[in-house]
């Protein structure tokens, strides 16, 4: 290897050493809100006969933050996760968990009666039970003669 090209590549191994440190340098308040693109906390969907049961995976959200809207076709969920304490941090190495607000609809696969709809958060799962609309029944009307 002729010597232009050594020096190429030991100021191209410095530059990535410089970024790598610069990168980990930087102060977790300084950054701005950390977006993955996502469509928000994963769910499953289940349906039997008579329901609709969604469970979403909302490990570390806030209780009392936690909103839940249903409607016919769609439920949508939101709330808040924060970081568990606050920290002086000088490094991070590993950023997967979004942290702060958060949405999430999902399209219902069947007409549900949002008058029955019930929730439950317990061991940081959502489970959404939603009664299935039933159809009504044929009903024969009268004609008026005018």
């Amino acid at each position: 290897m002729d010597l232009l090209s050594k020096r190429l590549f030991k100021e191209l191994e410095e530059m990535q050493q410089q970024t790598g440190k610069m990168l980990r340098n930087m102060s977790f308040a300084k950054m701005g809100p950390f977006e993955t693109g996502s469509q928000g906390p994963p769910a499953n969907i289940y349906e039997t006969d008579a329901d609709i049961h969604v469970y979403f995976d909302l490990a570390g959200a806030d209780n009392d933050s936690l909103t839940v809207l249903a409607e016919e076709s769609k439920l949508t969920v939101k709330g808040r996760r924060e970081i568990p304490g606050k920290y002086a941090i000088v490094c991070i190495h590993q950023l997967e968990l979004e942290l702060g607000e958060f949405s999430r609809t999902v399209d219902l696969p069947s007409a549900t009666d949002v008058d029955h709809v019930t929730s439950v958060f317990h061991n940081g799962i959502l489970a959404v039970h939603l009664p299935k609309k039933q159809p009504r029944e044929k009903i024969q009307i009268s004609v008026a003669i005018d």
